[in-house]
């Protein structure tokens, strides 16, 4: 990207997730002084699998890590889908090498710890200041022309605050007051397994997809190690909901609310810890911009995850927020707009496809489905390219 005329502009950046931490990378390399602030005292081993697209490995390899990623993680040789009923096949899509020559990068498949972890040694090789234990909160001035960090009891003051804190954000609603969550009566359930006890199918190295009534259940592994993703997501009755993206059920539990056929039950005999949250999905903002105040990541938009996008999402906010500062480095509050206008346009389209996925993933009547197995069918037979050519607009990103 190379350096301008910003090494003067002072960045905090609220949050070492995946968009905090690759924000962070992107502004250092363009001159800033960057300081992290991450509320726990250390980076956990949270979350499970994540499919890493073209569009975000784009943006690891201007990060410098695209290889070490790839290298990290597993790149699956096909799509796969399932009719849940029976696990009856629907047809399979090779995408190793299909995704490769379309595109110019490999799908891969890693665990998101992992790219954490290479993201945050990326982070101390470059000697970019992070503050662990350190809660960073909004102050806003009496003027309200600018916005402050009180932190550790006492106030910080930056040019630029990226907030990457995350699909809850108290940020967003403190300074935008626009942290509206659409009402949507879903859960996912998510697990790793080791390889060991499970049936074939669920051991080669494919992204499997089993669609079923009202619900939908995804596997493809995620390490070196020989471990499994599992992801169900389902509508739930009212009142069923979880409270919290890290609530943990019982294996009962989770058999009892997923109702498995019995098949398929005995796949999961090893399985010790299961986490349910709701899926929260947040208005499309009109701004994520205000002041010096800049939203990345979930931060930005909570997203149904039926694109898979939620990594390539935050990883292409950064992208595009450090391009626009690069281009107006003096003058940050262009730079921010123009950021915020290019971002919520393309948010919109992708949370649009979002959408039109879930209903479509969880189609109840059976001569829906039908007719969505049979169409299906007929792309992976007969014209497979189409079925990816919809999604070049996502896939080919720049920035």
């Amino acid at each position: 990207m190379g350096l301008c005329k910003t090494s003067n502009l002072k960045v905090a950046v609220v949050g070492a997730g995946i968009a905090g931490l690759a924000t962070g990378l992107l502004l250092r390399q363009l001159g800033c002084d960057v300081t992290i602030f991450e509320k726990d005292k250390l980076l956990k081993k949270e979350g499970a699998g994540i499919q890493i697209t073209s569009n975000g490995l784009f943006v690891l390899e201007k990060l410098y890590v695209g290889e070490a990623v790839v290298k990290g993680g597993l790149k699956p040789d096909n799509l796969c889908l399932f009719d849940e009923d029976g696990l009856r096949s629907i047809g399979r899509l090779e995408i190793l090498n299909r995704l490769k020559r379309r595109y110019g990068r490999p799908f891969t498949a890693l665990h998101r710890s992992h790219l954490i972890k290479i993201l945050l040694e990326k982070v101390k090789a470059e000697k970019i200041k992070i503050n662990f234990g350190s809660e960073a909160l909004p102050l806003i001035a009496q003027d309200e022309q600018s916005v402050s960090i009180f932190c550790n009891g006492e106030k910080v003051k930056k040019d630029l605050i990226v907030v990457a804190d995350g699909v809850s954000s108290n940020w967003k609603k403190i300074v935008f007051k626009e942290n509206k969550e659409r009402s949507i009566s879903q859960s996912a359930y998510r697990f790793v397994l080791s390889k060991k006890n499970l049936p074939p199918v669920f051991l080669r190295n494919n992204v499997n997809l089993f669609f079923g009534r009202g619900r939908h259940f995804v596997t493809y592994p995620t390490d070196l190690d020989g471990t499994i993703n599992f992801v169900f997501c389902k509508r739930e009755k009212k009142g069923h909901l979880a409270n919290h993206w890290k609530e943990k059920v019982t294996k009962k539990q989770f058999l009892d609310d997923f109702e498995l056929d019995e098949n398929l039950e005995a796949c999961f005999s090893n399985v010790k810890t299961i986490y349910k949250w709701p899926i929260i999905e947040s208005g499309i903002p009109s701004s994520v911009q205000k002041k010096n105040v800049v939203l990345v990541g979930d931060a930005a938009l909570g997203m149904l995850p039926y694109m898979a996008q939620g990594a390539n999402k935050a990883l292409e906010d950064s992208w595009v927020l450090a391009n626009c500062i690069r281009e107006y480095p003096l003058d940050i509050e262009k730079a921010l707009k123009k950021y915020s206008k290019k971002r919520v346009k393309r948010l919109q389209k992708l949370d649009k496809v979002s959408r039109l996925n879930e209903k479509i993933y969880h189609l109840e009547r059976k001569m829906f489905r039908w007719i969505f197995f049979l169409y299906l069918r007929f792309i992976i037979a007969f014209l497979p390219s189409l079925f990816f050519k919809r999604l070049d607009w996502l896939y080919n990103f720049k920035g």
